[in-house]
């Protein structure tokens, strides 16, 4: 009897872990790749002039500024809207002194840090970033970021102190 009953409890338990509807769904990656024919329908859409870096990140200078392009150790202040490609409004504010007192390598997500680099003080851009170089499968929590989400951020350098 105790045997009997130890083979339907271990084929009860296997089965209930096979089946367990409560298992986390493992993120697949997508890849810049595979997310270039959505951000190039987006562009193609809303006639955007975009430049793309060899990383995949789409950018258009929409107003040039002055001066030398941001390099890290600079004091930077910048204002920036962050949308979905549906429009959505994800974040939105400014970025500075005191709170953010200089610009070292891997302050942001990787494309917004990029584009960064190709402003100066006034510039104004919009970046569009693949989930590869923005959050992947790993949004922040309690964000509206989903995963493998493609970011879109209008961005102003403020000012670039040295």
């Amino acid at each position: 009897m105790r045997i009997a009953l130890y083979i339907s409890f271990v084929a009860m338990l296997s089965q209930s872990c096979l089946n367990n509807d409560d298992d986390p769904v493992v993120c697949d990656p997508e890849t810049v790749a595979q997310q270039n024919p959505t951000i190039d329908d987006y562009i193609a859409e809303n006639n955007m002039p975009m430049q793309v870096t060899a990383s995949g990140l789409r950018y258009s200078i929409d107003e040039a500024g002055t001066g030398d392009n941001v390099i890290y150790g600079d004091v930077i202040e910048i204002e920036f809207k962050g949308t979905f490609l549906d429009g959505t409004i994800f974040d939105q504010g400014g970025i500075g002194p005191p709170e953010f007192p200089t610009f070292q390598e891997n302050s942001f997500i990787a494309g917004f840090e990029e584009g960064l680099l190709l402003l100066n003080e006034g510039a104004q851009a919009t970046f569009i970033l693949p989930s590869a170089l923005a959050y992947g499968c790993f949004p922040p929590q309690g964000s509206i970021i989903g995963e493998n989400q493609i970011l879109i951020f209008e961005v102003t350098m403020v000012s670039v102190n040295p």
